[in-house]
């Protein structure tokens, strides 16, 4: 065969092969994905929150994990001069952790009817389980 008709044969080659993958949908715009609400077991929740304690000048915060089995707390604290909400911010961050709102804490349930007061703001933060 000459050189001619093998180029021949190799473009209408080619040619076939590109209209049977966009026949078959290959080359067609994908469909777009299917949005879904991912199930409570899908994420993992964290809060943190300032520690309630009695000296104004130590800057304490909590991370609070929320598991199924309780609330697991973890302190940080800064060195002098540093700052302890940025600290644990940052190693949430790190973690993978996405900050979803702000809201009260409320760890005990309240006895007396009426509005809560003295209830800790958090910052409550998730994240898919690695």
């Amino acid at each position: 065969m000459k050189r001619g008709h093998y180029l021949l044969t190799a473009a209408l080659s080619l040619m076939a092969g590109f209209a049977g993958h966009a026949v078959s949908g290959g080359l067609a715009a994908p469909r777009p994905a299917e949005a879904r609400a991912p199930r409570a077991s899908e994420w993992e929740y964290c809060a943190v929150v300032k520690a309630q304690t009695g000296d104004p000048r130590r800057q304490i915060y909590w991370i609070n994990y929320f598991r199924a089995e309780g609330v697991r707390s973890e302190p940080v604290e800064a060195g002098l001069g540093g700052n302890s909400f940025g600290k644990a911010v940052a190693r949430l961050g790190e973690e993978g952790w996405e900050m979803v709102g702000e809201g009260p804490l409320e760890v005990l349930p309240v006895v007396r009817p009426g509005p809560t007061t003295g209830v800790p703001t958090a910052i409550f933060f998730k994240r898919r389980p690695n």
